[in-house]
């Protein structure tokens, strides 16, 4: 998505049944020049994530080059969820994320899991572009929809 942030200060992206290129986990990354290039630092995120055999792990980072969406996923898994992205138009605020997600994992952890967290983007700017795919590759997905809606303010 680019050039879509300017009208709200609250956006929602819902994700619908992402299927990766390679296994990977998905994340975000944002671009402030209209996505002719994607920052790959200052992201910060922290995340628990839950696998339907009983395992449960926490997953954060201060130094990885996007924000952790979720998943353990082969190509032929898919990830669904949702987050919402706040302050992506203000220039003298950080821009975070909260999110939830859902996936399937065939292969290591085991079925279908869970991921839920939040994220920054620590710098003040203002975001103007926003990447969706593989964590730390500029690598997109093979099929699926990304929805962006922006949340009007009522006062």
């Amino acid at each position: 998505f680019v050039d879509k942030f300017s009208d709200h200060n609250v956006h929602l992206v819902v994700l619908s049944d992402l299927v990766p290129t390679t296994q990977t986990e998905f994340g975000i990354k944002f671009s402030n020049d209209s996505g002719s290039s994607y920052e790959t630092s200052y992201y910060n995120f922290a995340n628990q994530r839950g696998f339907v055999v009983g395992t449960f792990e926490e997953r954060k980072s201060t130094s990885q080059s996007s924000i952790r969406l979720g998943g353990d996923v082969e190509t032929s898994d898919n990830l669904n969820g949702y987050f919402y992205i706040y302050n992506a138009n203000n220039s003298a605020k950080y821009t975070f994320i909260t999110q939830h997600s859902t996936f399937t994992a065939t292969s290591g952890a085991g079925g279908f899991g869970f991921e839920f967290g939040c994220g920054a983007y620590a710098r003040a700017e203002t975001v103007n572009g926003l990447r969706i795919g593989e964590q730390t590759t500029a690598s997109a997905f093979t099929s699926g929809t990304a929805s962006l809606y922006g949340i009007k303010e009522y006062s």
